[in-house]
């Protein structure tokens, strides 16, 4: 059997296009049909379409991805890279692409007759003689199965290259399991030699989050962007938004990403857990809007917010905004604090892969829209449900805390959503130490400003950053710094966008 798959993949990768499959009218007329039926009915007309490839799925060699390349048309001014509807997260797992894959996206919203070109892939599997499109299935990253070696003990030096190399190396664990809490902690102390390291080196040490998560991808993006404009930024992978303010305080960090509502709690005191205000935190920029999601499987009983008390719940890590949202809203529900044996505070893929094997009933994220590692989870099973938050509990949360609002995530954003899911929406914001220098805040912003079309080629999400919102939902002062570059940025002209005019993929 793997002899056989071996061939068909030579042979289709050899080729411009293998012979399996449907044809390429008929992969043309399923693409329209998935951006007219999961996206936006019209919005696109496919002006070319070509068949580039195929090979056995990564997920299951009996099926087959089918990779293409397209043209696709505006019929009509849309724009992809809006706080609010569906945007370009979205629309690239409809295509089976990624955001990277999509080209001749603008920040500002695309014109009727602008053109997306598009590098995608569709997935089917041959039942009964014919071939049926898997529109949900997702790629699944395979594990290297290497074995771990032993550490080698010559020095500091290669003990922590053999580290290094354990991780990498090491497929998944739970967190609460004896190797996956040996390789939890390995991994903190890994990060935080490597900031102690790059500040050594000169570095700004950015604070982001978990290294598969949203905001550690941006800072990636951002370091190795920043690099090539000579300002030298160290991408530290922390537990999320409550592990960076307490850095930022004890400047152990000069900058980090940070929810505004977990921003907005620390500045002020947060005195449920006995946190005194963190009054050194200050502000720089909103990047893109969030949003809470409560996610459960649709045997487990769960269909509102009061189902969740006597549940077993993933509520985020230790030190992340996520478990800090989680507990406003629990709060705000009037839900009794459920026992410790109940209640899990694992990451985000920790969080999913306890919901999928069953440990826990339901989960919290907090994060993007729409959250890859859920649009993942979504696409290969169709049993994931969201849990709605009652309008009361929105309204008074909303309407206590400057930070929130209230959001509706809409239909199609996720695979298969056919309902607007209504829930608490805050802010992505860039938080530095009021210390921190003003040159370097402003040099800071400067690059994000300069290059956040070019950043957007390796996460999209940069795109959304616009001079409009980058202070919008702020809840922490702002630093002298950044107002010296918003000043200055009100005296430019809009149009002076240097490299943010229209989104290409490299």
């Amino acid at each position: 059997m793997r002899l056989r798959h071996l061939i068909v993949l030579l042979t289709c990768l050899g080729v411009a296009a293998c012979g399996r499959g449907p044809n390429e009218a008929s992969l043309r007329e399923e693409l329209r049909a998935r951006v007219n039926t999961e996206f936006s009915a019209g919005l696109f007309e496919i002006n070319e379409f070509a068949r580039v490839g195929s090979a056995p799925s990564s997920a299951d060699a009996d099926d087959l991805d089918i990779y293409y390349t397209a043209e696709l048309e505006f019929q009509r001014d849309y724009e992809l890279t809006a706080w609010k509807g569906l945007n370009l997260g979205t629309l690239a797992a409809v295509l089976g692409a990624k955001p990277a894959g999509i080209n001749g996206f603008k920040q500002e919203g695309n014109s009727r007759g602008d053109r997306l070109g598009v590098r995608g892939r569709l997935s089917y599997r041959e039942e009964d003689g014919s071939w049926q499109s898997l529109r949900f299935a997702a790629p699944v990253k395979p594990i290297d199965p290497r074995s771990i070696e032993a550490l080698e003990r010559s020095g500091p030096g290669s003990v922590l290259n053999s580290v290094r190399e354990l991780l990498e190396r090491s497929p998944p664990q739970q967190g609460n399991a004896p190797d996956g809490i040996i390789l939890g902690e390995f991994s903190d102390a890994l990060a935080r030699i490597d900031r102690r390291l790059a500040r050594l080196d000169g570095k700004l040490a950015f604070g982001t989050g978990w290294p598969t998560g949203t905001y550690n991808r941006f800072g990636d993006a951002f370091a190795r962007y920043a690099a090539k404009k000579g300002f030298a930024v160290f991408n530290y992978a922390s537990e999320g938004s409550i592990e960076n303010g307490l850095s930022l305080q004890r400047r152990e960090l000069d900058f980090a990403m940070m929810q505004s509502d977990a921003a907005e709690v620390l500045y002020q005191g947060w005195q449920e857990v006995s946190v005194l205000p963190q009054s050194d935190l200050r502000s720089m920029a909103s990047l893109w809007p969030e949003a809470l999601h409560i996610v459960t499987l649709a045997d487990s009983g769960i269909r509102r917010l009061k189902d969740l008390q006597g549940k077993r719940l993933a509520v985020g890590s230790l030190r992340s905004g996520t478990l800090f949202t989680a507990k406003r809203v629990w709060i705000a529900s009037g839900l009794t604090i459920p026992d410790v044996s109940q209640i899990q505070t694992l990451g985000l893929n920790d969080s999913i892969a306890a919901l999928e094997s069953r440990e826990v009933d339901a989960i919290f994220i907090a994060g993007a829209i729409p959250e890859q590692a859920l649009q993942n989870l979504i696409g290969r099973r169709r049993d994931v449900r969201f849990v709605p938050i009652d309008s009361n509990i929105l309204e008074q949360l909303t309407s206590e805390h400057f930070a929130y609002y209230r959001t509706t995530i809409p239909a199609k954003t996720y695979p298969g959503q056919v309902e607007p899911y209504s829930t608490l929406g805050f802010a992505a914001l860039l938080i530095t130490n009021r210390n921190t220098r003003e040159e370097d805040v402003e040099r800071f912003l400067d690059v994000l400003a300069e290059g956040a079309g070019v950043l957007a080629k390796d996460f999209y999400r940069a795109a959304f950053i616009s001079r409009k919102t980058a202070r919008q939902g702020i809840s922490v002062p702002l630093h002298r710094g950044a107002e010296r570059f918003y000043k200055k940025l009100e005296e430019r002209p809009a149009a002076d966008s240097g490299e943010r005019a229209s989104v290409q993929a490299p």
